[in-house]
């Protein structure tokens, strides 16, 4: 467990598989799916089950909710 700086609330520790965290940095960056797959050479299904795992570990329900968390 870890402390979350925003609220003080201890929150559990996520750990994102590498190829995950690309996928949430092209999210973050404003990029589609088909976007994200062509800038890392995979398949836009690909991308698309990564990130709906991404927002099963999170807990996140939608897209623009993920790009807050991680909006540079």
């Amino acid at each position: 467990m870890t402390k979350d700086r925003t609220n003080g609330r201890v929150q559990p520790v996520v750990k994102l598989s590498p190829a995950e965290a690309a996928v949430v940095a092209g999210v973050a960056r404003g990029l589609s799916n088909k976007e994200i797959a062509r800038e890392l050479g995979k398949a836009s299904a690909t991308v698309k089950n990564q990130l709906a795992g991404v927002f099963r570990k999170l807990g996140v329900r939608s897209r623009i909710r993920l790009m807050v968390m991680f909006r540079p």
